[in-house]
């Protein structure tokens, strides 16, 4: 529908453009203004005090509000910490597109972003969902809520609600002026009732927040608290019992560990003193096997000597005794000449000299 507009601007403006040489005067084709918003959208709950929630829906879902009057209070905010809302987005789902005056039904109402259109004016306006967020049933935390509504007054609950839900819309608008008889034409020309209307502005772009309200005691009333806040309550409890027993059982099983790791450790320790009193022991047997070994090297150089000395007596001894042997039976032989042989026992009686004198030649054959 946009688009039509758009081309029916352009066609306008040719046509206008075609004209303007031979004569001011303007022929367009009316335009139709102010038809009604769609009820879809008609039909939402659109609330001033909380356009300040237009960057950040998914914050003003869960919120719980007090209307009174024409002031809003945003009290608190009951939602899950695991479950937030879930959020969607569009740029292209355009609601309503038209060009509206003065006689606007909803001129001036928040949901066109309070736009004021007045005589003598129009207002082109196109509105399109951008934005939405909401809590699935199952992501209500219920119990929060009773638990809160308990000692809360009933003047006070009949004004309160809770958001469900929200929508964040945008609103462009853009003014148009009538053109005078006399006044140049320019930007984008239309005419409607035979009047001309112009504009060389921009779009100007607003954001309108509409909301899914569930009041307070309405949503008291589809719960049974008490029964929310018993069941809680006893699963609190058995939550708390298991959590004991369970706190009970690591108690048990620290202490378990705590002597196992202290027998552990005795063991360790034991097995340290075993071991040094081994190391000690180990210590003096490699001393006393030093020790030992000393006299074994001390004993053998010792039985060496003993040995050398026994070896250097008996053969001192053998030479003694053949010494003494030697005296008592020297053999002299005596040869003569002729190759005779005298063999004595004693020169006692007998020198060399003599026996030489008498022709013998002296030779010691054997000692």
């Amino acid at each position: 529908m946009l688009i039509r507009l758009y081309a029916f601007t352009f066609l306008c403006l040719l046509a206008t453009a075609a004209t303007a040489q031979s004569s001011r005067k303007i022929k367009l084709t009316p335009v139709s203004l102010g038809f009604d918003l769609p009820d879809s959208y008609k039909q939402r709950t659109f609330v001033k005090g909380l356009a300040g929630f237009v960057n950040k829906i998914d914050q003003l879902v869960g919120a719980m509000v007090m209307l009174d009057d024409n002031k809003t209070s945003v009290l608190t905010r009951f939602v899950r910490q695991d479950k937030p809302p879930v959020v969607t987005t569009s740029s292209s789902d355009v609601i309503y597109s038209a060009k509206i005056d003065s006689k606007f039904k909803f001129n001036g109402a928040y949901s066109i972003a309070s736009t004021k259109v007045d005589k003598d004016k129009i207002c082109e306006i196109v509105i399109t969902d951008i934005g939405y967020a909401f809590l699935p049933e199952d992501y209500i935390p219920y119990i929060e809520i009773c638990r809160a509504a308990t000692n809360v007054a009933p003047e006070t609950r009949r004004k309160t609600y809770y958001i469900r839900s929200a929508k964040l819309t945008t609103v462009y608008t853009r003014l148009y002026q009538k053109v005078l008889s006399d006044t140049e034409v320019g930007g984008v020309v239309f005419s409607v009732g035979g009047e001309v209307f112009s504009s060389s502005d921009q779009f100007k772009v607003d954001y309108v927040v509409s909301v899914d309200l569930v009041s307070l005691e309405k949503l008291l009333s589809l719960q049974n608290c008490n029964d929310l806040i018993n069941n809680e309550e006893i699963a609190r409890r058995e939550k708390a019992e298991q959590a004991r027993i369970a706190a009970q059982r690591a108690e048990e099983e620290r202490n378990a560990r705590q002597q196992e790791l202290a027998a552990a450790k005795a063991q360790v320790e034991e097995l340290k003193k075993t071991l040094n009193d081994n190391i000690a022991r180990t210590g003096e047997m490699q001393r006393a096997l030093s020790e030992a070994q000393d006299k074994e090297h001390a004993a053998l150089e010792q039985l060496n000597t003993a040995i050398r000395q026994a070896n250097l007596l008996s053969a001192q001894a053998e030479q003694a005794s053949a010494q003494a042997d030697s005296r008592e039976e020297v053999i002299l032989t005596f040869k003569n000449k002729d190759g005779k042989v005298l063999e004595i026992k004693s020169l006692e009686e007998l020198s060399e000299e003599k026996l030489r004198a008498l022709g013998f030649d002296v030779e010691i054959l054997k000692r």
